[in-house]
């Protein structure tokens, strides 16, 4: 154990006085900031019972400090995800894991399902269509310049899509919803200022069964020079904040995927109709990440205008469209999953999805068939996807262990201060037996030494010997008043 010895260096006011004066608080703070010199002193103190609680009270510290390291990975050193890649694609509807194939227009037969959707029943399309004459065409308000026949008659129908046109990759990915096509034509002199385009007609096509439509994604990311990706990694979607595992499809090999994890043996499988992967991609349904997001496109808000009109009547989001964002986090060092026997210690890769709504109305517009006189005026409204990254991977680094452990360096501190402030000083005084323990310690822990002054001033050996005496004489006084059981024969 390491204590202080203070050598006392005072000059006296008057040596001749032989009156010791003792100083005020402040006299002492003064003293023992510009005179005092403290040196490093090592007091071997014989006492068994004070050692045995050190040892008990610094195996407990230590014990406790060092399992909070290694159980919570302290020991590695953990960086954020800097580089990110995402890759997108769509599946349609009858995909599954007993169909995958590797190019849609090559190998894939595309047969859409012969049941028809509820929005797509000739009710929900007649609704669809006068909402729409409401919201754009009721009481003359729409522009008598563009529609010169005056309101069109609005066609609502449900169509099956394929993949490319169901996906809009422009930008960032849409999953297309709703499409609307209007003819267009103008005059033959475009120059004139009253040579704009008129419309005639307004057909609007609903996908069929696009929640049947599966997102395929892949991705890989980077943090320093840690790497890691979804083709070898375990990966998760959460709903409705309950986890779900995703399941190798029977097709593709996830070997590496390390899905037969001890660890993992709690976590359930997600449905195979809405979710599941292959060691290149995952696959998630729409209808899936629907629900996860909380999101309908059935439910009906107001249409958008920037004009202080009133709302003619709600409009279904799956013509409007909407924007979802697909959050993936990245860990490699989960501690449920990095400790289980006999793979101890091992990364072990996984990522979870987690999805939200980031607001509604999204869509697209394009031209098609442009000519000087004519084109095709379409509108497309989807689901707009946003996929960022989030989370930390973990390395392991030597020089970043050794830092972490030097934190050990408190467990002593934490030891003497227990020991000394509350065993020593609260337990002990109350038990006869170890009652001298306190001021025994106190006695052998601090050392004033005499002025330099009068060291210097010493004129032989015995002078010295007996200044010293006089020193030790004065510190068992204070001692003394500790042990009043003691007879007073130490003058």
């Amino acid at each position: 154990m390491e204590y202080r010895r203070a050598m006392t260096m005072s000059v006296e006011s008057s040596e001749a006085d032989g009156d010791e004066t003792v100083p005020s608080t402040w006299g002492r703070l003064i003293e023992d900031l510009f005179i005092v010199y403290t040196v490093p002193r090592v007091a071997r103190i014989r006492a068994p019972p004070l050692q045995i609680c050190y040892l008990i009270t610094f195996s407990l510290c230590a014990t406790v400090m060092l399992g909070w390291l290694i159980l919570t990975l302290q020991l590695m050193e953990f960086n954020e995800i800097s580089i990110s890649n995402s890759f997108v694609r769509l599946a349609p509807p009858w995909a599954n894991s007993k169909s995958l194939c590797y190019d849609y227009d090559y190998d894939c037969s595309d047969s859409p399902e012969a049941w028809t959707p509820h929005y797509c029943g000739k009710a929900a399309l007649k609704d669809l269509a006068e909402r729409l004459h409401i919201n754009f065409f009721k009481n003359g308000t729409f522009s008598k310049s563009r529609w010169v026949g005056g309101a069109p008659r609005i066609i609502a129908d449900c169509r099956h899509f394929d993949v490319h046109e169901t996906l809009e990759e422009e930008g960032r990915p849409m999953v297309m919803t709703a499409r609307t096509r209007t003819l267009q034509d103008r005059c033959a002199s475009p120059a004139q200022e009253k040579c704009i385009w008129h419309n005639q007609g307004f057909d609007i096509d609903l996908v069929q069964n696009v929640e049947g439509f599966f997102l395929k994604i892949r991705h890989d990311v980077m943090a320093a020079k840690v790497k890691a990706s979804n083709s070898y990694s375990t990966g998760f979607v959460k709903i409705k904040e309950k986890e779900y595992q995703l399941p190798c499809s029977s097709e593709g090999s996830c070997d590496k995927k390390d899905l037969k994890d001890l660890s993992l043996s709690n976590v359930p499988s997600c449905n195979v109709s809405e979710c599941w992967s292959t060691k290149y991609s995952d696959y998630l349904s729409i209808d899936l990440i629907l629900k996860a997001a909380n999101l309908s496109l059935d439910s009906h808000i107001p249409l958008p205008s920037e004009a202080d009109l009133e709302s003619g009547s709600d409009l279904p989001r799956r013509f409007l469209g909407t924007s979802v964002g697909i959050d993936v986090k990245y860990e490699n060092a989960n501690p449920g999953a990095i400790f289980p026997w006999p793979r101890w210690y091992e990364f072990r890769n996984r990522y979870t999805y987690t999805f939200r709504k980031m607001g509604d109305y999204a869509s697209e517009t394009n031209i098609s068939g442009a000519s000087d006189t004519r084109r095709l005026f379409i509108r497309k409204s989807g689901i707009k996807v946003f996929v960022s990254f989030d989370g930390k991977l973990a390395s392991w680094s030597w020089s970043y262990a050794v830092k972490q452990l030097a934190i050990m360096q408190v467990v002593f501190t934490l030891t003497m201060v227990v020991v000394d402030k509350v065993i020593l000083q609260t337990v002990f005084k109350f038990f006869p037996d170890f009652s001298h323990l306190p001021p025994m310690k106190r006695y052998y822990s601090e050392l004033n030494s005499p002025t330099h002054y009068e060291f210097r001033s010493a004129q032989s050996a015995s002078h010295l010997t007996n200044m010293v005496r006089d020193t030790n004489q004065q510190r068992f006084r204070e001692m003394k008043k500790n042990f009043t059981e003691l007879p007073d024969d130490s003058d």
